[in-house]
Order: C-alpha cells, then sequence, then structure tokens
C-alpha cells in the first residue's frame, strides 16, 4: 500500500464515529441535572417522611402515657384493697351469716376506693371460698361463677401480675348485661396471707373516649376520616375504637407488623405502631397518604414540571441520535444474516465516509470473496461425488461375477436350462441396473428391483434355502435416495450373518421395510443370522458415527461404511444408518433418508 491509498484508508476527525458521540452526547448534557433533582426529591421527601414519623410517634407516647395513667390508678386501687382489714376479713371469711354481715364495712371501703376512677362501672371481690361481693351495680347471683367465664384470665396468671381482659359482656349484672366491658383483674390476699382471691373492675370502651378526646382524630370537609387511633390486644383483637368499620376485617390481624393499609374505599394509610407494656396493649395510628404526604407530593410535582419537559426532549434527541446512528448498522446487519442464509446477491449501498461506510465496503469485499469460495467449493464437491460414484462402482467384488458364472456352468453341465435361463435373465437384469446410469439419485424402486435381482440370484447360489420379504409403502417407492443403499447391507446380512450359521440345512430370512415418518424415510433389513457381541456392536456404532469416510477411503469398506459415508455426505449428519444386534439372534439395519419427490432437489447439511 502505497502513501496515498493509506491516507485515504485513515477516516478524517470530523467524519469520525468518536466525533459524532461528543457532539451528540452534549446534547444530552441535561441529564445529570435531572438525576440531580431526582436526588434532591428523595432526600427532601425523606426527610419529611422521618419528621412525620417522629410526630407521630410522640402523639402515640402521649397517648400511651396516658393509658398508662389510667391503668396505674387501677393499680392503686388493687392496692388499697389489698391493705384493707375488711377485704382481709371478707378473704378469709367461711360462714355465710358472716358473709352477710361483712357488706356493710366493705361497702365503706369500696366508696372510698372507688373514688379515685368513679367512672367505672362496678367493683366486684371473689373469694376462693366461693363468696362474691359487688360494688356499684346489682349481682346476678345466677350467673356469679368468675372463675368459669371464658374471659377470666388463669389464676396462674394472676398470682404473677394484674391483667386487662379483653371485651366482653356482663351475664352478673341484673341490667346492662349486654352492654360490652373491659375487666381489670388482680390476685388479692388476706393479710395474714392464708386466704385468697380476685378483684375485678369494669369499665366501659367510653372510657377510652374521654381518655383519648383531645387526640388527634380528624376528618375532611366531606366526611373522611384522615387520621387516628387504633389499639389492639396481645392476640390481635381491635379494642378500640368501638366503629372499626374503616379497613376490612381480614387486614386488622396483623396491623401492628405493617406499614401500609388501604381502606374500604381504597384510600392508603400510613400506620405507626408503639406498644403500651403496662396493659400489652398496641397503640396504632393512621394516617391518610393523600394528606400527611401533601408538602411531599407538591415537592414531586413541582419536580416532575421541571424533569418532564427535560425528558422529552432527551427521549426525542436520543431517539434521532440512535436513529442515525443505529440505522446503517442494522441495514449491514439484515445483509449479513442474509449472507448467512445463503443469499450474496445484495450488497451495502449505503455512502458514508465514517467508520461504518469503511465496513460496508469490507463487507462487499467479503462477500464477494465468499461467492468465489462457494462456486469453487461446489465445484470441488460435485468433482468429488462423481468420483465417489465411480470408484464405488468399479469397487464391486468381481468374484460375486465369478461364481455366479461358476454356478451357470455347473448348471449346464447337469441340463437344468430352465434354471440355467433364469439366473441368466437375472444376473443380465442386474448388470444393466448396474450400468445402465451414472445417476447419483434414483426412485427407490430402482433400488428394491436391484435388491431383488440381487438376492433372486443368491438363492440359486447360496448354500442354504434363503427366504426374502419386501414389505413398502407405494409412496415410498416413488421417492428418490442416493444410489445404492440398500445393496451393500443386504449383501452385509448374507455374507456376515447367514453363511456363518453353522447348521446348514437352516433356511436363512432376511426382511426389507420402509416406512414415512414425518419429513424422514425409514428403510430397514432385517436378517435372523448370527449377529455380533456387545462388543464389536459398540466397536461398529462408533465407526459408523464418527469413521465412516475414513474407514471408506483409506480401508476400502464397500459395505456399511460407504453407505454411512455417502448418505452424509448428500444429507448431512441427521441421516444415515444406525445398527441393532442381539448375538445368535440376527441383525437389524435402519437406514434413515430425508423425503425427497424429484432427483434434483437441494440435499440438507443437517
Amino acid at each position: 500500500m502505497d502513501l496515498q491509498e493509506e491516507r485515504s484508508s485513515v477516516v478524517p476527525f470530523v467524519h469520525s464515529i468518536f466525533f459524532k458521540l461528543f457532539v451528540y452526547f452534549l446534547l444530552l448534557s441535561i441529564v445529570p441535572l435531572t438525576l440531580s433533582g431526582l436526588l434532591t426529591y428523595k432526600n427532601v421527601s425523606e426527610l419529611l417522611v422521618t419528621k412525620l414519623d417522629q410526630d407521630a410517634s410522640s402523639v402515640l407516647e402521649q397517648n400511651s402515657r396516658t393509658l398508662a395513667f389510667y391503668f396505674n390508678d387501677l393499680k392503686r386501687m388493687g392496692e388499697i384493697s389489698f391493705l384493707s382489714s375488711s377485704v382481709s376479713d371478707f378473704l378469709k371469711n367461711k360462714d355465710y351469716d358472716a358473709y352477710l354481715l361483712s357488706f356493710l364495712p366493705l361497702d365503706e371501703a369500696f366508696s372510698s376506693i372507688h373514688l379515685i376512677r368513679p367512672e367505672n362501672v362496678g367493683i366486684t371481690l371473689v373469694s376462693d371460698h366461693g363468696f362474691v361481693y359487688s360494688y356499684g351495680y346489682s349481682l346476678n347471683r345466677d350467673q356469679s361463677s368468675f372463675y368459669q367465664f371464658e374471659w377470666m384470665p388463669k389464676l396462674s396468671q394472676l398470682s404473677s401480675e394484674p391483667t386487662i381482659t379483653r371485651l366482653h359482656d356482663r351475664p352478673y349484672s341484673t341490667s346492662q348485661e349486654e352492654e360490652p366491658v373491659f375487666s381489670y383483674v388482680q390476685r388479692l390476699y388476706s393479710k395474714d396471707l392464708k386466704a385468697k382471691g380476685i378483684l375485678i373492675i369494669d369499665f366501659k370502651r367510653s372510657i377510652l373516649d374521654s381518655l383519648f378526646e383531645s387526640s388527634y382524630f380528624s376528618k375532611n370537609a366531606h366526611g373522611g376520616i384522615e387520621s387516628g387511633m387504633l389499639i389492639t390486644s396481645k392476640s390481635g383483637d381491635v379494642l378500640y375504637p368501638q366503629d372499626t368499620d374503616l379497613f376490612p376485617a381480614q387486614d386488622m390481624q396483623n396491623l401492628d407488623q405493617v406499614k401500609r393499609i388501604t381502606d374500604r374505599s381504597g384510600n392508603l394509610y400510613r400506620t405507626v405502631a408503639l406498644l403500651n407494656e403496662e396493659t400489652d396493649w398496641t397503640l396504632i395510628g393512621y394516617f391518610r397518604e393523600s394528606t400527611l404526604y401533601e408538602p411531599i407530593y407538591r415537592i414531586r410535582n413541582f419536580t416532575y414540571w421541571i424533569l418532564l419537559p427535560s425528558i422529552v426532549f432527551c427521549l426525542l434527541a436520543s431517539f434521532y441520535l440512535s436513529h442515525r446512528m443505529s440505522d446503517p448498522i442494522r441495514h449491514l446487519q439484515s445483509l449479513m444474516i442474509k449472507v448467512g442464509q445463503g443469499d450474496f446477491h445484495h450488497l451495502f449501498t449505503l455512502r458514508r465516509k465514517d467508520e461504518i461506510g469503511q465496513l460496508g465496503r469490507g463487507f462487499n469485499q467479503m462477500v464477494g470473496k465468499i461467492k468465489e469460495l462457494i462456486q469453487l467449493v461446489h465445484e470441488e464437491q460435485s468433482q468429488k461425488r462423481r468420483a465417489e460414484l465411480t470408484a464405488l462402482q468399479s469397487q464391486i467384488k468381481p468374484h460375486f461375477l465369478y461364481n455366479t458364472l461358476e454356478s451357470i456352468n455347473s448348471l449346464a453341465r447337469k441340463h437344468k436350462e430352465p434354471q440355467i435361463s433364469k439366473m441368466i435373465v437375472l444376473l443380465g437384469k442386474l448388470m444393466r441396473l448396474s450400468i445402465s446410469t451414472f445417476d447419483e439419485m434414483i426412485p427407490i424402486w430402482k433400488e428394491l428391483e436391484y435388491v431383488r435381482c440381487y438376492l433372486e440370484l443368491h438363492q440359486f447360489r447360496s448354500r442354504r434355502p434363503i427366504e426374502y420379504e419386501i414389505e413398502m409403502d407405494e409412496e415410498i417407492q416413488s421417492l428418490y435416495t442416493v444410489k445404492w443403499v440398500l445393496q451393500p447391507v443386504v449383501e452385509n446380512a448374507i455374507l456376515h450373518g447367514l453363511d456363518p450359521i453353522p447348521k446348514q440345512d437352516v433356511s436363512g430370512r432376511i426382511e426389507i421395510k420402509g416406512w414415512l415418518e414425518h419429513d424422514a424415510v425409514y428403510l430397514q433389513v432385517k436378517d435372523n443370522g448370527v449377529g455380533l457381541e456387545k462388543s464389536k456392536l459398540e466397536e461398529m456404532c462408533h465407526n459408523l458415527e464418527h469413521h465412516s469416510q475414513e474407514l471408506t477411503q483409506f480401508k476400502q469398506k464397500v459395505g456399511l461404511y460407504n453407505v454411512q459415508s455417502r448418505i452424509r455426505l448428500h444429507f448431512g449428519a441427521t441421516y444415515g444408518l444406525s445398527v441393532h444386534s442381539v448375538p445368535e439372534q440376527g441383525m437389524r439395519v435402519t437406514i434413515k433418508l430425508p423425503r425427497r419427490t424429484s432427483d434434483d432437489q437441494a440435499t440438507d447439511r443437517g
């Protein structure tokens, strides 16, 4: 290459892809600004969310302290009851008359205790001796078996600390027995610790309303709930408020374990949970996100109004630039696909001065070279096939013809003119089929005709009787195959399968079948000869699959390997011979061929 050609092959800088990419990416410099806007929005949103969560947690902590204060008042009522002599005497009392006389001192004691929380609806004292005392309500003694109620905690649990029960009705009260209440339950002991009982203080759910009336329940102008608070028990039951129809029941089970929940109208709420250790109740605050995140949404909308035009511009610019850059590459790619499919009539015609233009010119040169090489290979393969066919014809062993002529001579000496005539006719027909044409592809019926003549002649000259059967569909006989694929297989069956049978009186049998399966033709030759041992069969199968062409060329194998080599040469590795044999039971050779309706169809290379 001289200096002028070298200069012409160098792409000028202004036409290079590097320069074009540099200019295009300058137009996309707005992308960093977009990223900056998104990051700013993300950081501000996270700060606001953190602040809102902190405010919500603060309100929940205040309510939790209010609840703890109320619970401590109940505990103080229990402690005063524990120190009361009247309560201690009641717990130790075993006499019914003394039990009746204890009401007056108990009324005096509990009247002062009740002043701590006068909003409670009743106080009940139950001794382990079965006596029950009530204050603040009229006792229904038919329903006074407190230890049998489902809501009553186990005594083993009460021995460690007091507890608040779940919401329950009051069948032990003669009035308002169906109004649900909570109960504070505490284990009591007499002063000498020899007698025991339980203290039950009932309070309505409305007390919780009074405790949290200054809380953050709020509604919007349309009456929708903006925020609120729920209280759930340790088992997940909703204790407060009474109206809990805002959220679906199935979503209320694990409310303390989720961060977001959707109400029945589809509004999304954010939740914050706090456990009150004194009562084992969980306080859950919920806030409608559309209201809670309104400042965040304003920032988001402002960011979107800035980013969206920039993103649209970037998309349009990217689409335009990508099209300009990728269109010739896609065009070149489509040409390469066509070349890969064997179509060499299309060239790259785009006139460009950059690297893509040089690539297109190189592609055109490559296509031209490939076309020349394919033409050379095609001519070489055609010559090779003709040479192989000619060589195969010349490889037919002459001893078969010699033996046949010797048989004719012997029959002539014995004056068996009909048999001599039949053998001469068969031999002449066989020779005509062998040398009358040099076509590579012949109809299957001609192949069968050749094999039939071959077997008829073998019936005269063989040392043992040979029977044969040909079962072939009519449609198969009109299809085309490579010449001489059956005769070598039949000859192999006779020479190596039937002739070595030790008993001469045993007749040999050859079955030839053919069938269609999808787009493939299957021909099968089966004999009842001596078969092959497992090791020899494995060796034969391996050679057929991997070394058939080598054995045909260098070891002058005219039999199965030659057939396998020629089938693979014409149709590809998908087709060919498969062998199955059992010792002393014979061999089965199956030939797979493509379905060919004429002798000029393109061969497969699968």
